[in-house]
């Protein structure tokens, strides 16, 4: 529309509107199909007035061509607006997620560059009603110079905006989105998920840890999602999209301690499920007996339970959730195999 503004107030109408028309096709073309509809709008309109310029073109002053291009266009968008449900429904048939976001960015750059014509249509109109043709005719560069600067400003807002989004993108944490079996299906934004609650499953790694017998505990960050300020393992991290399982492990421990190397030994792998969150938890346990490696974690805030204080407060809405489902578990596997061991010791 940009084009075809600054063409027909030097050319022949029917040239502006060919050329117009040409790069129209030529970005459809040229672009992914979910990135056409702005294009294929365009190509609608000047497919349209293309045979009118050579009608009418030729008797009109240059003002008149290009509000008759601009009434087409934009009952062009508002035809596409009307028609938004059925357009995406038809273009998204197989639940692309990618797809329904790139149609509702078209759809929200198309209703700016409505909204602008419709503004400057208005302006026109006044013109018109105040002066008469004679004024519209006078301030023709006026009334194109304000259209022009009208679709300069949404795309400087545009760029604009696109700017702060891929600053944002740069540096959000993108979650795998999986099926109870662990198969990766899709991914979606950190700050998303957080809505939309338990929408979608996410995976996630705890890791228990365990110093002769005892389980160290702390309490969870005012920010986590699941149960903030009741005490829980010391390290939990969301699996990031494209990440091993071994790797998050090691993150979560690097995150809370500094040290990305400690024992480690997979031990269950279940579903959670609540008001507030969904998620596909694997369960590692880290063992340890060496003092001097356990003092090198540098742990804080947190402390050791005896299996008999954690059981004489359970039920007491002090621990997580998981952490409740997890212990009958870890009893009556890691901790028993500890306590046998101790007994073997005592033996010899």
């Amino acid at each position: 529309m940009l084009v075809f503004l600054i063409l027909v107030s030097y050319t022949d109408g029917g040239v502006a509107t060919g050329v117009a028309l040409l790069m129209s096709l030529l970005g459809f073309l040229a672009v992914k199909r979910q990135s056409r509809l702005i294009y294929k709008l365009s190509l609608i309109t000047f497919a349209v007035a293309l045979p009118l310029s050579f009608i009418f073109f030729s008797t009109m002053p240059v003002i008149n061509r290009f509000v008759m291009v601009e009434i087409i266009f934009v009952l062009t968008l508002i035809t596409a607006r009307l028609s938004r449900k059925r357009i995406v429904v038809r273009m998204t048939k197989k639940k692309n997620v990618l797809m329904k976001s790139f149609l509702k960015e078209s759809f929200r750059v198309a209703f700016q560059v409505q909204y602008a014509l419709i503004i400057h249509l208005l302006i026109v109109l006044l013109v018109f009603l105040l002066g008469g043709a004679e004024a519209a005719s006078a301030g023709t560069l006026w009334l194109l110079l304000v259209s022009q600067i009208l679709l300069v400003v949404i795309m400087l807002l545009e760029s604009g905006r696109l700017y702060i989004l891929d600053k944002r993108l740069h540096k959000e944490e993108w979650l795998p989105v999986v099926t109870e079996s662990g198969d990766v299906k899709g991914r979606v934004a950190k700050s998303i998920t957080r809505d939309l609650k338990n929408k979608f499953m996410h995976p996630v790694v705890r890791v228990a840890l365990i110093y002769k017998g005892k389980i160290y505990l702390k309490e969870r960050d005012p920010s986590r999602v699941l149960n903030p300020g009741l005490l829980d393992y010391p390290f939990e991290k969301y699996m990031q999209y494209n990440h091993e399982i071994d790797e998050s492990v090691h993150n979560s421990i690097a995150r809370e301690c500094g040290i990305r190397h400690i024992p480690l030994r997979f031990l269950l792998k279940y579903t959670f499920e609540n008001e507030v969150t969904k998620r596909l938890i694997f369960l590692y346990v880290s063992d340890i007996d060496n003092e001097e490696l356990f003092n090198s974690l540098h742990l804080k805030g947190g402390k050791l339970w005896t299996e008999s204080q954690i059981e004489d407060n359970m039920g007491s809405s002090i621990f997580s959730e998981c952490f409740e489902l997890e212990f009958e578990y870890l009893k009556n596997t890691v901790l028993l195999a500890n306590q046998f061991r101790e007994k073997l010791k005592s033996a010899e």
